[in-house]
């Protein structure tokens, strides 16, 4: 359950940022900053749900420590951070930047979002917790 839900909020986030790209291939730099807020939202969302709700659930009962959570923490950091300086690159309309950020994004998220649906969420269904509590949970978070 918890596994389906977050992936799902995987695809809903990769398809924010596909019209984004196209936007700023083309220049076009209102809508890029349109498009930007939504995106940007989903995706802050998605490492609150984590964050908030699934992560600290989790943590009950494997611990905290340098594992798979303290490792998703980190990218989530560092995603955020590559989101913020796409923003930036986008307001300067800085096509090349804007791009660049925007491929390491694509290529660090692809990368988490396959690690969270092959390790960390199957051990979140093996776990016993709340699932369906914990996916109303995430589903009440805003970013």
């Amino acid at each position: 359950m918890i596994q389906e839900f977050m992936t799902r909020d995987h695809r809903e986030c990769d398809a924010l940022y596909a019209p984004l790209e196209e936007a700023i291939s083309k220049g076009e730099w209102d809508r890029a900053l349109e498009l930007f807020v939504p995106f940007k939202r989903g995706m802050l969302r998605h490492f609150a749900m984590e964050e908030e709700v699934l992560f600290p659930a989790m943590e009950e009962f494997v611990g905290g420590g340098e594992g798979p959570i303290y490792v998703m923490k980190m990218e989530h950091n560092q995603i955020r951070s590559i989101i913020n300086s796409l923003g930036e690159a986008i307001e300067a309309k800085d096509q090349q930047k804007a791009l660049g950020y925007g491929e390491t994004f694509m290529i660090m998220t692809q990368q988490h979002n396959m690690k969270e649906e092959q390790i960390l969420y199957p051990m979140a269904e093996q776990l016993p917790l709340d699932q369906n509590g914990i996916v109303e949970k995430m589903e009440g978070v805003e970013p």
